[in-house]
């Protein structure tokens, strides 16, 4: 009696799991077959950077064939629909999924330029992961520039390094300018308000050399007597040198 009890209990637990996974595959041929009829895209940081808009993204979805909406969930080429928003030379990383009422979600965030690259044949931005970003008239947000001489590896290398360092210090951040550079071993910070030029020289080195300025203008002497100079030469070991 109590193996006929057993075997009814395990026939009862077999159907139930049955019934589960046929549901379950059920409403997932049935979320598949539905047609999705709305497109919710999200760019999460919009409230401080415009530098692509939801308009934008629909016409690229469209160019490239692969806008969901008329298609049935099954039909969305979700993989394919991230890696084209995420060539978008404004976009820094995107996410697309199907909901299971057949609505297309796509959230994505948008790159952050870090420095303004300014060269005698060329200009463009460096983003926050250190790589070339096109000049856009919606890209207004204010960066430090370097102009001269600069090659791609050292815009995406250590410029950029230095004008994050440089942005995230509140002393320099208000005192430098912009970056001129006349060679890879000639670099210099332009300070305001006077326009003086502080003379790194290689940019290896350059926290010390202006933790070492910041020192002798804050202990040693009046800042405002440094304005007389045209350069600040900051170039060799323990010493400051101003120059007319």
């Amino acid at each position: 009696m109590k193996s006929v009890k057993t075997i009814l209990l395990w026939l009862v637990a077999l159907l139930a799991v049955g019934y589960v996974a046929g549901i379950a595959v059920w409403s997932a041929k049935r979320a598949n077959t539905h047609i999705c009829q709305t497109v919710e895209i999200t760019i999460t940081d919009f409230a401080r950077r415009q530098y692509v808009t939801e308009a934008e993204l629909v016409r690229l979805l469209k160019d490239k064939n692969l806008y969901p909406v008329g298609r049935t969930a099954s039909a969305i080429a979700v993989q394919q629909i991230e890696d084209v928003v995420r060539k978008h030379p404004m976009v820094h990383e995107a996410q697309c999924y199907v909901m299971p009422s057949g609505t297309v979600r796509l959230r994505l965030s948008q790159r952050i330029p870090v420095l303004r690259i300014v060269t005698g044949d060329e200009s463009y931005f460096v983003d926050s992961e250190r790589t070339k970003m096109p000049v856009r008239e919606s890209v207004t947000t204010p960066v430090m520039v370097a102009s001269g001489n600069i090659g791609e590896h050292m815009a995406c290398g250590e410029l950029a390094d230095m004008a994050l360092w440089i942005a995230d210090n509140k002393y320099w951040s208000e005192k430098i300018q912009r970056i001129r550079v006349t060679n890879p071993k000639m670099v210099y910070l332009v300070q305001r308000p006077d326009g003086t030029h502080i003379i790194l020289g290689e940019i290896s080195g350059y926290r010390n050399k202006l933790r070492k300025l910041r020192t002798l203008y804050e202990k040693g002497f009046d800042e405002i007597g440094w304005r007389t100079y045209s350069e600040i030469d900051l170039r060799f070991t323990g010493q400051v040198i101003g120059r007319n």
